[in-house]
């Protein structure tokens, strides 16, 4: 088998093991029971996601894939951990970067990985998905909090089954860990009762901030905005307090990635984009002002048509246009969710977050397979815009105000004739 580990099919035996029993009992604690036909299709697709994409990797790449950088990297870090030694956390001579944090940190949960089934990538990469399987059954469980279960059959079934979504975090990746992280923090932001946790959105941060500081930056400014935009209509101390420790926070991440100034954005901008210039889909990028304009174009709509080279591509393009014929086709929907800014703060969250992180990638990424996979984190915000204030949801409420109003006539009827 091409792309073999040292323990490659007992290990990825292992893992099937594993993965289904930690993956099924999160999702018994967070899918009701008449969905968990969804969870079990998920379940089979990501173990098909990771063969799928250890072919793609192998057979068509070569094995010239981050993936499996990191696998290497993971078993380096092993190497030690199996000695007792956690000199990896400490000694900076065998980091992969000048930092713990970033690209480097990646190695870690590899390693731990590694040590749970063995030395093979299928293996480690299906056990190290079940992040990103987990992550979107949070965003579930905070679809369903916050707008009930009118619309959470088609957004659980999205979540879980949309084809990017298992298909690029089938592997040890920056993405898969990522997805978790920002889930966590929604958690938290929409807690139980649809209050807030600080605890949870904190922790939710600093895993983001392990690996991709600048995107924990882009979660604090999207939270920061959305209590803004909430301060208007009702003004409290810990709306003031939580978009001040906000802004801090989002400031604080930028400056680890070297962007002490918003002048220093394009900088740094450039110097990813510098980074992301490889292999041979390359798009070519605007500077100066229109830049900024065209950057959440190339995030949100690209491949045009015309640059559609290959069966990826092909395949990313209609990724990204279902969503948008999603999008189209519940455009009422779309536009209620929009006029709720200022009174949904989930929402106002979803937007500013789609349209940073639109802005920010655009910006620095110039090669279409980059940003097929990075912008797979925008998709569960997507379908919280499509699905929010649905046709159907709007009708429910509609009626169940209606029947609110009959109840309360027929009580004072009934007091009135008392």
């Amino acid at each position: 088998m091409r792309g073999q580990g040292g323990f490659e099919l007992p290990g990825l035996f292992i893992a099937i093991v594993l993965f289904t029993i930690i993956v099924t009992l999160v999702g018994y604690r967070n899918i009701p029971s008449q969905f968990r036909g969804i969870m079990g299709g998920s379940i089979f697709l990501r173990i098909i996601g990771v063969l799928a994409y250890s072919f793609v990797v192998f057979s068509i790449y070569s094995g010239a894939a981050d993936p499996v950088v990191y696998f290497r990297w993971g078993q380096r870090f092993a190497d030690y951990f199996k000695e007792f030694s956690l000199e990896p956390f400490f000694n900076s001579d065998i980091w992969r970067g000048p930092a713990l944090t970033g690209t480097n940190f990646v190695g870690y949960p590899a390693a731990f990985a590694i040590l749970l089934v063995g030395e093979s990538f299928r293996g480690t990469w299906l056990l190290y998905s079940s992040l990103c399987l987990i992550g979107l059954f949070f965003f579930a469980k905070v679809f369903f909090r916050a707008y009930g279960g009118i619309d959470y059959k088609w957004y659980l079934t999205l979540v879980l089954l949309y084809p990017s979504l298992w298909f690029w975090t089938a592997s040890i990746s920056k993405d898969t860990w990522m997805i978790f992280g920002v889930a966590v923090f929604l958690t938290g932001m929409v807690s139980k009762k649809r209050k807030q946790s600080i605890y949870v959105m904190a922790f939710g941060l600093l895993w983001c901030y392990l690996v991709r500081p600048q995107v924990a930056a882009i979660l604090a400014f999207s939270l920061a905005g959305s209590y803004f935009l909430g301060s208007f209509k009702k003004f409290t101390f810990q709306n003031v307090a939580i978009l001040v420790l906000s802004v801090v926070g989002a400031l604080y991440f930028l400056s680890v990635v070297g962007v002490n100034e918003v002048t220093e954005v394009t900088n740094y901008a450039t110097d990813q984009r510098a980074k992301s210039s490889y292999g041979g889909s390359q798009i070519q990028l605007f500077r100066g002002p229109l830049a900024f304009i065209f950057a959440p174009v190339n995030i949100l709509l690209r491949p045009f048509p015309w640059e559609v080279r290959s069966a990826l591509q092909v395949i990313s393009f209609f990724d990204i246009y279902f969503i948008w014929f999603l999008a189209l086709r519940n455009r009422k929907a779309v536009f209620r969710a929009i006029r709720m800014i200022q009174k949904d703060r989930l929402v106002a969250f979803s937007l500013i977050f789609i349209i940073l992180f639109s802005v920010g990638a655009g910006l620095a990424l110039s090669n279409l397979g980059l940003i097929a996979r990075q912008r797979i984190i925008l998709y569960p915000f997507m379908f919280i815009i499509i699905y929010a204030y649905s046709d159907k949801r709007v009708m429910f409420l509609a009626q169940k105000k209606k029947r609110r109003r009959e109840e309360k006539l027929r009580e004072i009827a009934a007091l009135q004739k008392a």
